[in-house]
């Protein structure tokens, strides 16, 4: 279920994305599948990345990061070719409003598993500070 909620949600701000910049799309299953792509590169090529380039990262304290994600964006079109992305540039700034987006969504979703983890005990005799 979890996993359906983060692919609906980089579907969706992909979607965003494409009305905010040049980035374009064919049709909405393009949106569907670029988002499935980015799901797999964030789950095996991100972390790959990372590691290589681990003094980048360090030494810009992380903004190096916002390159990386830049870069998985800009090779979606690859994968997906109803999916286009004009430039390096506009792939940087659509993976800054991406990461915008599901970083909202992300703490929305952590938030509403956090309540439903909360559960009371039966016994009434028990203080709860």
């Amino acid at each position: 279920m979890r996993f359906l909620l983060h692919w609906a949600t980089l579907a969706l701000g992909l979607f965003v994305v494409t009305k905010i910049t040049p980035i374009t799309y064919s049709s909405p299953w393009d949106l569907v599948w670029a988002a499935l792509v980015l799901i797999i590169f964030n789950a095996i090529i991100k972390p790959i990345l990372i590691i290589i380039t681990l003094p980048a990262v360090l030494l810009s304290l992380g903004l190096f990061l916002l390159v990386i994600n830049a870069l998985l964006l800009y090779w979606v079109p690859a994968f997906v070719h109803g999916f286009q992305v004009p430039n390096f540039g506009w792939a940087f700034v659509g993976s800054i409003i991406l990461s915008l987006i599901t970083w909202v969504f992300t703490g929305v979703e952590k938030r509403t598993v956090k309540q439903r983890a909360v559960t009371r005990p039966t016994n009434d005799k028990v203080i709860d500070i």
